[in-house]
């Protein structure tokens, strides 16, 4: 089977999609789109009006990229991307969680920041969280670290494309140059970890691109 992923170009939440598709071997097309432009073709594909959408061959459409994860995993079950023993399985997950919800909460002190008056107790609150986080994948790429071929797993794959997505936009401008969020170097197993990670074919296929976005002006 062959698919169409409709992304964007910079999305965390697409280049998930995309590894997972070459991890596991399968073949797809890309089409761009920008979800707020006037041409979008969005809404013809999902209900929720975002991006990645995966279309198969057969015409249906898969949209929201946890559930798209977890439908290939479903439906192309190998090679796996959760481990097959219950404790490794639920581990991932919490990584999984953690890579997924790392990025709501950063994604929300980029915008508070980029307000004019933003809310210094928020930002403090948002900023824990980014922190504890980290801490906390830290702590357990420390000790998976021991694990010699250990197999890339759907929370790599969250939490090595949230990080490289919020290093991405500080580079690219879009976001505040927020000093929590330089986690290379500050965390030094989880920058192995992903470092690691971003050696694999399906990484380097699949980095992020700039598009025409105006944050500051959206918040605004």
């Amino acid at each position: 089977m062959a698919f169409t992923l409709i992304n964007a170009r910079p999305s965390p939440f697409g280049r998930k999609v995309a590894i997972a598709l070459r991890e596991k071997g399968l073949d797809y097309d890309v089409q761009y789109d920008v979800p707020w432009g006037d041409q979008t073709c969005t809404p013809q594909y999902s209900p929720l009006q975002q991006l990645p959408i995966l279309i198969t061959d057969a015409g249906e459409n898969i949209y929201d990229s946890v559930y798209i994860l977890d439908w290939l995993e479903a439906r192309y079950p190998q090679p796996a991307l959760l481990p097959a023993d219950l404790d490794a399985r639920l581990a991932a997950m919490q990584r999984r969680l953690l890579g997924e919800r790392l990025l709501e909460v950063a994604q929300a002190l980029i915008f508070e920041l980029l307000r004019p008056d933003p809310s210094a107790p928020w930002v403090e609150r948002q900023s824990r969280k980014v922190e504890g986080v980290q801490a906390e994948l830290e702590r357990q790429y420390t000790a998976l670290a021991s694990q010699a071929g250990r197999a890339l797993d759907l929370g790599d794959i969250a939490v090595a494309t949230t990080l490289l997505g919020l290093e991405f936009a500080m580079s690219w401008g879009v976001s505040p140059d927020i000093a929590i969020l330089h986690w290379r170097g500050t965390y030094p197993a989880l920058t192995g970890a992903v470092a690691g990670m971003e050696t694999r074919p399906s990484f380097a296929a699949t980095v992020p691109q700039p598009m025409d976005v105006n944050l500051q002006a959206t918040v605004a």
